[in-house]
């Protein structure tokens, strides 16, 4: 009788020793994929930071080819690298991004920013395209997918949002990553024209005026 007490008492030790085993092999494997998430996560947002601000450099550079900026609050990039002409990209999750509405959107926080009248902003979406194709990168950095908007400078009172007045534009690039992931930078540019010996302008110097990183 006893032997049998015995073998039971040990049966029950061997089940909760078990249970304990799995319970902590359970919370191991929980800490690692929560870990493993963390740091994708991670990842996806600093490289989303990083997309947004190439976005923005991309716009720089383009700008200091121009001679004039009376019409960039007005129209988009032409170049193909920087302006994939899709309305409605897919991002490598299949996730798609209505460029419509975002634009939308940000003309709805923009007006909720500034005060209306003839000088409040109106955004223009300037470019868009993987940071793959803006950066001429290897074609697996499909993803961030980079949007850079534009606008008028409000504070030039010449009453036209569409007609850059005083050589200072608005700018806002933000990065679309997998799983939801998004981060945006806003500035303010001025420019310096540069002229020839005819004095004809000929390109820009940009001044960064103020930078942040935006929600």
């Amino acid at each position: 009788m006893r032997r049998s007490s015995n073998r039971g008492a040990a049966l029950i030790a061997a089940l909760m020793i078990t249970s304990l085993v799995a319970a902590l092999i359970a919370s191991l494997v929980f800490i690692i994929a929560t870990e493993s998430r963390i740091g994708r996560n991670q990842q996806a947002a600093e490289s989303g930071g990083y997309a947004a601000d190439a976005g923005l450099e991309r716009l720089i550079g383009e700008l200091r080819r121009l001679p004039t900026w009376q019409l960039v609050p007005s129209v988009a990039s032409t170049a193909p690298s920087f302006n994939d002409g899709r309305m409605a990209p897919m991002l490598a999750d299949r996730t798609p991004l209505d460029l419509a509405r975002l634009t939308s959107d940000r003309q709805a926080a923009s007006n909720a920013f500034y005060p209306n009248g003839p000088n409040r902003p109106q955004w223009t979406l300037y470019a868009h395209a993987s940071l793959a194709r803006i950066t001429a990168a290897d074609a697996r950095w499909s993803t961030p997918y980079v949007v850079v908007w534009v606008a008028d400078d409000p504070e030039d009172g010449d009453g036209d949002p569409r007609r850059d007045s005083n050589g200072v534009i608005l700018a806002r690039a933000e990065a679309f990553n997998v799983r939801g992931g998004r981060r945006a930078v806003e500035a303010t540019l001025g420019a310096s024209i540069v002229r020839d010996a005819d004095a004809v302008p000929i390109m820009s110097r940009v001044t960064l005026i103020a930078w942040r990183e935006a929600r």
